[in-house]
């Protein structure tokens, strides 16, 4: 595409985010019904969090990639708060533990409040959209699972610590010209399934593949699109 050229939507989605509801094993730890006691809910209601639920949280498999809806938050908060989703020109969808993948309608303005953002989610965990009901969605069930988003949407551009050393300006480029979704992992630490990395098309590395927050690698990846619409931003 040439620089100043019309900009078609581009794909975001943040893959293997750490958000679910409180597994049902933890129901009766003292930590979980404090929490379901202070918001008047079922313990099954909650969705999990490392900052309440850190010693229940003890005997989970894979515990170092859970419990963190907040990178969710701030995630969707860089990328929705940007010139490229408010002219709807980025669409934005996330995976979250049990693999089911959401998107992000157009125009959604992301509750800044991070208790009311964990209730919409755990809301959104159980409807599989919100609002519930008839209407128009803000966010919505789009595949559930990855096979199923890659059938959909195609194969995906991964940034990856140890994807081959490129530039944003690049990465962007590639997405504009192949129409294939970027992207970017959504949990605090630890390797990509390998399930995830066969479902790549190719993988690239920023800033010498330095670990960067996946708000930082998005943002990043949004201005870079929007120097390609408009080399004056």
């Amino acid at each position: 595409m040439e620089r100043g050229g019309r900009l078609g939507p581009v794909k975001i989605v943040f893959l293997e985010c750490g958000v679910e509801l409180v597994p049902r094993s933890l129901w009766s730890h003292p930590q979980v019904l404090k929490t379901a006691r202070r918001y008047g809910i079922e313990p099954g209601d909650l969705l999990l969090d490392k900052s309440l639920h850190y010693n229940a949280m003890a005997e989970l498999p894979a515990k170092w990639k859970r419990g963190r809806p907040d990178i969710l938050h701030v995630a969707l908060l860089t990328t929705t708060d940007t010139p490229l989703y408010n002219e709807g020109l980025l669409r934005i969808y996330f995976q979250v533990y049990d693999g089911r993948l959401f998107e992000v309608g157009t125009g959604v303005r992301v509750p800044k409040n991070y208790e009311r953002f964990r209730g919409l989610v755990a809301q959104l965990l159980k409807t599989e959209r919100v609002p519930p009901g008839e209407g128009e969605a803000l966010i919505r069930l789009h595949s559930r699972s990855l096979a199923e988003f890659v059938e959909r949407e195609g194969r995906f551009i991964l940034m990856w610590e140890k994807g081959s050393p490129t530039t944003t300006t690049y990465v962007a480029a590639r997405a504009l010209s192949t129409g294939l979704p970027i992207g970017v992992g959504c949990f605090p630490r630890g390797e990509f399934k390998r399930s995830t990395l066969r479902k790549a098309s190719e993988a690239y590395s920023i800033m010498g593949g330095a670990p960067l927050k996946t708000w930082g690698v998005a943002s990043r990846i949004v201005y870079a699109l929007e120097r390609l619409k408009n080399p004056l931003t």
